[in-house]
């Protein structure tokens, strides 16, 4: 028999295993854990601290080498991300490159992903619109 040590098996037990840390995931360990369940969020990106891992942060518009446009040959070698309006100059370092992380399309399908902690929710333009009871409602 293994020998098992009962407070470490205890330790690593959870009520709840949340894949992800972007706006959902995040947003559902928070719920999770405010139940009282005990919570493990798993992510498989980095950690991004702020302003370090930011290199465009400070940056002015005019200040982009391209103006804020991503460069035809990055575009070329990105199909997929570079149809999505965040993949510009200033954020494009947190888009998932498309032949480093490529997916079986069945059907059309824009997968884009950023692989940090926080997800796609650093790739919002730096800004999130506030929402009204409209935009909950059907056709």
């Amino acid at each position: 028999m293994a020998n098992l040590n009962i407070d470490s098996v205890k330790e690593r037990t959870f009520d709840a295993i949340v894949i992800g840390s972007g706006m959902s995931g995040g947003w559902a360990a928070k719920e999770l854990t405010g139940k009282g369940l005990k919570t493990l969020v798993v992510e498989r990106g980095r950690q991004v601290e702020h302003n370090k891992d930011y290199p465009t942060t400070n940056l002015n518009p005019w200040e982009f080498a391209h103006g804020g446009k991503v460069p035809l040959a990055v575009r070329e070698a990105n199909p997929i991300a570079s149809r999505c309006y965040v993949f510009k100059e200033d954020a494009m370092h947190f888009v998932v490159k498309d032949a480093e992380h490529p997916y079986v399309q069945e059907k059309p399908f824009d997968w884009i992903r950023g692989y940090q902690v926080g997800g796609k929710s650093l790739l919002w333009a730096r800004q999130t619109q506030r929402w009204s009871k409209y935009d909950f409602e059907g056709p």
